[in-house]
This record gives structure tokens, C-alpha cells and sequence, in this order.
């Protein structure tokens, strides 16, 4: 009677946690643009929500929610990055941070994003496109840092020219007397525009290259290409655009302290989800691209590969990330 009493108490824990949910009106993410005063302020307030919120990460210089997310890139990002699993790790990535936005922080929106080729200019030296709403210091992420000379060489090793800040963000709502960062070390969010980076990485023909590609394999090498700036690719368009050399944003291990990260590989991720969209029967099943960065000749990613992002969340395989209204993700775009 006991055994049988138990039986029936596990498999109600298993209808309970174990069961996949279906994914029942999923948010809908716009971008940055199309959300009005409130909805930009519930979004920014959010964030600063995460960062009142105790750590769960158990990384060290991990202090408080906002800080685990950083805290967990930096610690994986040897092993997530030109590789194949490298859109699909972001993408669960940023929906964990959506997720967290909205269940421990009571946001009730979806996680916007930054359709930054919008505002690309052909004239690659134009500044406009640090001026759109994106770095607004009411109602965006405020903009550059305030300028600083790099004396060291070893500061700048791809010997990138055009820098315009470097040190802390000087304006809106993640200035160092609203907003600090503690991984790996206490200090101030700062920005690095770099106007050619940002208008030459970050245009639509770039996008639809991306786009163009005939299988999951080569829109993933696409959308990464190769790791210097003798090739503009699109990843790099809002890392180094905005993040330049000093820059959070720019910093490979460090960038999700920068909140713009999210918004920026929001983006990259409906330029995925578009994709994807295409032949969706087809390209809920495909991935592909290497499991070692740029190992092109050696072993593949499978459906059944297993990514994780620590304490954020649990595994899972990227057959389940392909879908973004699956049984783990749940969200869709708003592309208008």
C-alpha cells in the first residue's frame, strides 16, 4: 500500500516538473523602436530588478542575477563560438534572460531587439546611427563612454582605428551612480563607438548574405564568418560597433555586462528565426558546423548535441532550441 502510494506521488512529480508544457501565447519580441515610453521603461526597470536579485550562478565575481548571465558567458566562451552550436547557445541564452526578466522580476513584455541595420549608413565614418532611439538617454541605453587614449599596445591587438570613448557610458540609465557591474571585477559599464565598424558590419546586404545560405552549416560559418576585421560579419557589427576596443560590449568573455548584449543578439536571433521560417519543415530538423571553434574538417554538431548554461537552466539539445515554440522555448517576432 505504502509502495503503491509512492508510486503514485512520483508520477504525479513527473506530470508536474517532468512533463514538457506546451508553449501557450508566446511573447511576442519587437524591436527597440516599435515599443512605446512605458513598455521601454518596464523593459529598462527590469533589468535593473535582475541586479537587486541574489546570485545562483556559484561563479565567482557573480553577485547578483544580472551579473550570472555574464558570469556564465565568460566562464563557456572558449567553446561557444564559431562553432555550430554557437546561434543556438545564444538563443537559449537570451530567452533564459527574457524568462528571468519576466518570472522574478514581473516584466510582462518579451525581449526586444535591435535592428540595427535599419540604421546602417553607407557613408562608413557617419555617426547617425549612434544618435537612433536604441542609445536615447531617457528612454534607451544612453551612449558612449567618455574618450580614452590607449597608450599600450597590447590594449588594441587587432590595431582598430576610429575609437571614439572607451571609458564609462555617460548618459542614461547604466551610468556608474545607477548601474555597476562585478564580474569579473567592480566597475563601470563602458562603451567604445567605432563608426565604421558599426556602419560596415552591420548592413541589410550583409544580413541577406546571412540569409541566402542554402543549409543550417553555412549560415552559421555566415553569420560568424572568420575571427578579424578584414571581413565584416554581422555578430561583430554591434560587439565592436559599439563596444570598439575598451568597450563591455567588445570584450568576448565579458559583453553580456553591456545590457544592450541582449537586444543585440535578439536581433540575431530573429535574423536566425527568419531564416528558419523559410523552410521551417526543413529547418527545424538541420544544424551542423563544428563542435571545436573553427574545426571545419572535424566532428559536427548533431540534433542531439547537448549545450548548457549552467545554473541558468537546464540542458538541452539543439533539436529543442531550433524551436523557439517548442518545449523549451516559447516566444516569437514581430518583424513588421
Amino acid at each position: 500500500m505504502h509502495l503503491a502510494k509512492a508510486l503514485s506521488s512520483l508520477a504525479l512529480l513527473h506530470l508536474t516538473f517532468g512533463a514538457a508544457k506546451p508553449c501557450r501565447n508566446p511573447p511576442v519580441r519587437k524591436e527597440w523602436r516599435e515599443l512605446n515610453h512605458q513598455e521601454k521603461s518596464e523593459y529598462l526597470e527590469a533589468v535593473h530588478c535582475l541586479t537587486t536579485k541574489d546570485s545562483i550562478s556559484g561563479l565567482e565575481g557573480a553577485v547578483n542575477r544580472f551579473d550570472d548571465f555574464q558570469a556564465v558567458h565568460s566562464s563557456q566562451t572558449p567553446s561557444i563560438h564559431w562553432v555550430g552550436h554557437f546561434a543556438l547557445w545564444h538563443r537559449y541564452f537570451v530567452a533564459t534572460y527574457e524568462k528571468a526578466l519576466r518570472e522574478e522580476c514581473g516584466y510582462t513584455g518579451a525581449q526586444p531587439y535591435w535592428n540595427w541595420s535599419k540604421d546602417a549608413s553607407t557613408d562608413s565614418e557617419s555617426a547617425a546611427i549612434f544618435e537612433t532611439e536604441i542609445f536615447d538617454s531617457c528612454h534607451g541605453f544612453g551612449g558612449n563612454g567618455a574618450y580614452v587614449e590607449i597608450t599600450d599596445p597590447a590594449e588594441n591587438p587587432f590595431n582598430l582605428t576610429g575609437r571614439t570613448g572607451g571609458g564609462c557610458v555617460q548618459d542614461g540609465p547604466f551610468t556608474s551612480d545607477k548601474f555597476m557591474l562585478n564580474h569579473p571585477e567592480r566597475g563601470c559599464l563602458k562603451r567604445d563607438f567605432i563608426p565604421w565598424i558599426m556602419n560596415t558590419f552591420a548592413q541589410q546586404s550583409l544580413v541577406d548574405h546571412v540569409q541566402s545560405q542554402p543549409d543550417y552549416t553555412s549560415f552559421a560559418r555566415a553569420l560568424e564568418n572568420i575571427p578579424a576585421f578584414t571581413e565584416p560579419n554581422i555578430h561583430g557589427s554591434g560587439h565592436f560597433g559599439a563596444g570598439g576596443v575598451l568597450g563591455t560590449l567588445g570584450n568576448q568573455y565579458e559583453s553580456p555586462g553591456d545590457p544592450l548584449f541582449y537586444l543585440h543578439h535578439g536581433n540575431i536571433d530573429r535574423v536566425l528565426w527568419e531564416w528558419q521560417r523559410k523552410d521551417l519543415k526543413t529547418r527545424l530538423h538541420q544544424v551542423g558546423g563544428p563542435i571545436e571553434p573553427m574545426d571545419y574538417s572535424g566532428a559536427n554538431v548533431t540534433l542531439d548535441f547537448t549545450v548548457n548554461i549552467g545554473a541558468l537552466a537546464g540542458d538541452a539539445t539543439l533539436e529543442q532550441l531550433l524551436n523557439a515554440q517548442g518545449d523549451v522555448l516559447c516566444y516569437t517576432y514581430n518583424t513588421a
